[in-house]
């Protein structure tokens, strides 16, 4: 009991100096979510607020033309796509594609190959409608979910 209450102590003062003893040169580091850098105005410390009075012309400007730029990328419309697996090879996803649609003329890229070594379809939302219910009740126990086309097709995420 007594060589628990020694632990206890010794672990608390040892936390008390590190947390008291911060080496002279220390910086602020700000996380990588902060747009500090990447705006185009006077560069500003955390601490300190700048007035849109207090901008040229210019920076307001630039400030203006990158929200507007963010607003439209953000309004484009995105094209989703339905992602089923995982299949254990190439062959036997391609089979199920042909079930889920059969009459479907360009079914390149639509299987994609992923890192372990598994097989994913990656079908067009505007294409599953003309799916029959009966069909997607073959594939109840896989993985199903919607996602960004371009999405897919640079990586898979799991959910």
């Amino acid at each position: 009991m007594r060589s628990l209450l020694v632990l206890i102590l010794l672990i608390n003062v040892l936390g008390y100096l590190m947390m008291t003893n911060v080496p002279p040169g220390a910086t602020l580091v700000t996380p990588a979510g902060n747009n500090y850098e990447s705006h185009s105005g006077p560069v500003a410390s955390p601490g300190t607020l700048v007035l849109l009075q207090e901008l040229s012309d210019e920076d307001l400007a630039a400030m203006a033309a990158e929200a507007l730029g963010e607003v439209i990328t953000e309004n484009e419309p995105v094209e989703l796509c339905d992602v089923l697996g995982p299949f254990a090879d190439n062959q036997l996803a391609a089979t199920a594609l042909f079930t889920l649609l059969p009459d479907l003329a360009n079914k390149d890229g639509l299987i994609i190959g992923s890192p372990s070594a598994k097989y994913w379809l990656s079908i067009p939302a505007a294409e599953t409608p003309a799916i029959a219910l009966n069909s997607w009740r073959q594939f109840e126990t896989k993985k199903r979910y919607l996602e960004d086309c371009m999405e897919v097709a640079s990586g898979l995420k799991f959910h």
